[in-house]
C-alpha cells in the first residue's frame, strides 16, 4: 500500500466520526489533495520570470508574460481533457474563457476581487504526474521588510495574500529570484517561519535565479551564475535544498515550441554580419539591434527575434550558425544548452514527480497534525485529536523518515555537515538506495541485523559527542533512527516469509 492511500485510509476513519464543521472540511481538503497530481507552485516577486518558467515546464507558452489580469491570479495548470480554462469565483462558480495557440487571454471577464483563481486543463503529458501553480508577483515595494510584510499576508495587496495561500497550500516550491536581492533572502526566511507547520522544507523547495543573462555582457552568463548560486545556496541552507542559475527567456524559447524555421533563417541573415565590431554594435541595445542598417532583415523579424531570444540569445544563436548550425533544430538545442534549463527541468519534473507520493503523503500528515490541535471546532475536538496516534505511526514509517535523512544529506551537501568518510557513506547509501537491504549496507537478510545495529552505533555515537552543536546531534538521531526503522521493516519482511 502506498504512502498516500495509508494517509487516506487516516482521513477516512476520521472523517466517518466527524460532524460536520470546520475540522470535517479541513480534512476533506486534505483528502482531496491526496487524490490529485503533485502540486509544484512557483512564485517569486513582480518580474521575476514566473510565467515564462511554467511555459518553459509545460513545453508550450500557455501563461501570459506579460502584464495583464491573468498574471494577477493565481494560476494552476492540470493534465485534463478537453483543453480548456475556467475563471473560478470566489462564490465556486465557473466561467469559462478563450484558450487559444496564443494562450491566456490577457482580460478574465470578472472582476479581479471575485476570481479565486484560474483553472487550465491541458494534454500535456508533463502534467500527468504533477500540477504547476503560477502565482501573482510578489509586492513592488520600496523596501524588503515591506515585502516580507506583504509575503505573509499582512500587506493590503491581494497578489501578496494568494502568493502565500498558494504557498501554503504547495506539495513542493520552486522560488524565482530574478537577481540577487537582499528582499528574496528576506522573503523566503519569512515564508519558512510562516510554513513551519507545513511539509514545506529545504527538501522540496528549490530557488531560482532566472535572469542571469543580465549579469554579464563579457562571459557566459552561467559560468558567471554558478558561484553566486553556490554562494545564495550556501546562505538559504535552511530553506532551499538547491540554488539553480537559468536564462529564462533562453528556457521558455528553445522547450515552448516557439522558435520555427522562418526564426532560424531570420538568425542566419544576422549572423551574415562578418566584423566583430560590427556585431558588437549590432548587439549593444534592443534598440541599436533595431536600426542597425547593415542586416538584410525587416523590421518584424528584428523585433521577434529580440522578443523570443533577447541580446544574449541572439549572440548564442549567432555562434551556433558560425558553427556550422542551420535550420531551427540545431539552433533550439544550442539556446537550451546555454540556457541552464535542464539541469532545473529533471530536478522539477524528474525528482519531484519521482518522489510524489512521498512529498504528498509528508505534507498531508503534517497538515493532520496541525488540524489535530484545532481549537476553533470543539464538537469534532475529540476525533481531530484522535489523529494524533495513527500520524506518529506514519511517521515512523521508514520512507517517511527517508525525507528526514535526505535533509541530513543535503546539509553535507552544502558543506554545513562535516562528516567523516564512514558517516558519509551511511548518507549516500541511505539516500541513494531504494531497497531496505541496500540501504543497510547488508549482503542478505542475516546481515541485515549486524548492519543495522553498527550504523546505529555509529551515529549515535558521533552524535553523542559534546563537540556537537544541536543541530549535528539532531540530525545523528535522524540517521540512527532510520538505522533501526530499516531494521524493523527487514525484520517484519523475514517473519512475513
Amino acid at each position: 500500500m502506498t504512502l498516500t492511500n495509508r494517509v487516506l485510509e487516516v482521513c477516512d476513519d476520521a472523517l466517518a466520526q466527524l460532524q460536520p464543521g470546520e475540522g470535517r472540511d479541513l480534512a476533506l481538503s486534505v483528502r482531496e489533495k491526496l487524490l490529485v497530481p503533485l502540486r509544484v507552485t512557483v512564485a517569486g516577486s513582480v518580474s521575476a520570470g514566473k510565467s515564462t518558467l511554467v511555459n518553459a515546464l509545460l513545453g508550450q507558452r500557455i501563461a501570459p508574460v506579460d502584464a495583464g489580469e491573468c498574471t494577477r491570479v493565481v494560476t494552476s495548470f492540470e493534465y485534463g481533457h478537453p483543453e480548456r480554462a475556467e475563471v473560478v469565483s470566489e462564490d465556486g462558480s465557473r466561467s469559462p474563457i478563450p484558450l487559444t495557440e496564443r494562450g491566456l487571454p490577457s482580460e478574465l471577464g470578472v472582476p479581479l476581487d471575485q476570481v479565486r483563481l484560474v483553472e487550465v486543463y491541458l494534454s500535456n503529458a508533463n502534467l500527468r504526474t504533477i500540477t504547476i501553480i503560477d502565482t501573482p508577483g510578489l509586492n513592488t515595494v520600496t523596501g524588503a521588510g515591506e515585502q516580507s510584510a506583504a509575503f505573509l499576508g499582512v500587506g493590503t495587496s491581494r497578489e501578496a495574500v494568494d502568493s502565500s495561500k498558494a504557498i501554503g497550500q504547495a506539495d513542493a516550491l520552486v522560488f524565482l529570484m530574478p537577481h540577487l536581492r537582499q528582499a528574496d533572502a528576506e522573503v523566503l526566511t519569512a515564508f519558512r517561519s510562516l510554513y513551519d507547520g507545513t511539509g514545506l522544507s529545504a527538501v522540496n523547495s528549490i530557488g531560482v535565479l532566472s535572469k542571469v543573462d543580465q549579469l554579464t555582457r563579457e562571459a557566459r552568463p552561467l559560468d558567471v551564475a554558478q558561484p553566486i548560486a553556490a554562494r545564495v545556496a550556501q546562505d538559504l541552507r535552511s530553506v532551499v535544498a538547491d540554488v539553480m542559475p537559468v536564462v529564462g527567456l533562453l528556457a521558455e524559447t528553445a522547450n515552448a515550441a516557439q522558435f520555427t524555421e522562418d526564426d532560424a533563417r531570420g538568425v542566419v541573415a544576422v549572423a551574415a554580419v562578418e566584423d566583430e565590431l560590427d556585431r558588437e554594435d549590432m548587439l549593444l541595445s534592443p534598440e541599436e539591434f533595431l536600426r542597425f542598417d547593415q542586416l538584410d532583415l525587416g523590421d518584424r523579424p528584428r523585433q521577434r527575434l529580440l522578443r523570443l531570444l533577447g541580446l544574449y540569445g541572439l549572440q548564442v544563436a549567432m555562434e551556433a550558425v558560425d558553427a556550422g548550425a542551420r535550420g531551427a533544430a540545431p539552433l533550439i538545442r544550442a539556446l537550451d544548452e546555454q540556457s541552464g534549463f535542464a539541469p532545473l527541468r529533471d530536478q522539477i519534473i524528474g525528482r519531484f514527480a519521482q518522489q510524489a507520493d512521498l512529498l504528498k503523503a509528508h505534507v498531508a500528515v503534517c497538515d493532520l497534525q496541525r488540524l489535530s490541535y484545532l481549537r476553533s471546532d470543539p464538537a469534532n475536538s475529540r476525533v481531530l485529536r484522535s489523529l494524533r496516534s495513527p500520524l506518529e505511526h506514519l511517521e515512523l514509517d521508514p520512507e517517511m523518515h527517508a525525507l528526514r535523512v535526505t535533509e541530513v544529506m543535503h546539509a553535507a551537501g552544502r558543506g554545513e555537515l562535516v562528516l567523516p568518510a564512514d558517516l558519509m557513506a551511511d548518507l549516500e547509501r541511505l539516500t541513494s538506495r531504494s531497497d531496505p537491504l541496500g540501504r543497510l549496507g547488508a549482503t542478505n537478510r542475516a546481515d541485515a541485523g549486524q548492519a543495522a545495529t553498527t550504523g546505529a552505533a555509529r551515529w549515535s555515537s558521533w552524535g553523542q559527542d559534546p563537540r556537537r552543536s544541536p543541530h549535528e546531534a539532531r540530525w545523528a538521531r535522524d540517521v540512527k533512527t532510520a538505522f533501526e526503522l530499516l531494521w524493523a521493516e527487514v525484520d517484519r519482511e523475514s517473519g512475513a516469509s
